[in-house]
């Protein structure tokens, strides 16, 4: 069973993500890496969620433009880098493939790495089809 205690650096939503889910599932030593991945994410969008609840100036700006005498806002990539890194957690935590809570089931397990495929025969799938219809 995984130690309930967080790895040392972590803040305080990673260390309670942490102990939420070591507390429930037995991790293998590649769960434990997408866990502490996903705790470390935690801790990267509480942060930029403190700083984008701040004061819309640590994140946002008005510029003005002396050459056209326009104004500009300009928004810094805080937004962007907590939507992402959220995707990324959400991502990791799905890796982990922890067993429903009311059901107890496992999600469906994906083999292989995705996006590398292995050609295991010379025919092609258009080869396939072509056989399939003239019945060859």
């Amino acid at each position: 069973m995984l130690t309930e205690s967080a790895p040392e650096g972590l803040g305080p939503g990673g260390s309670e993500l942490w102990s939420q889910i070591a507390s429930q599932a037995d991790l293998d030593a590649v769960q434990q890496v997408q866990l502490l991945e996903a705790c470390r994410a935690k801790d990267r969008l509480d942060k930029l969620d403190l700083l984008l609840a701040a004061d819309v100036e640590t994140w946002a700006v008005l510029t003005h433009r002396l050459q056209t005498n326009d104004y500009e806002l300009v928004i810094d990539k805080s937004l962007a880098a907590a939507n992402s890194t959220a995707t990324v957690m959400k991502q990791l935590l799905a890796a982990l493939r922890l067993p429903d809570a009311a059901t107890g089931k496992k999600p469906q397990q994906r083999g292989g790495a995705r996006g590398a495929y292995v050609k295991s025969s010379p025919v092609s799938s258009l080869d396939r089809a072509r056989q399939a219809k003239t019945g060859a």
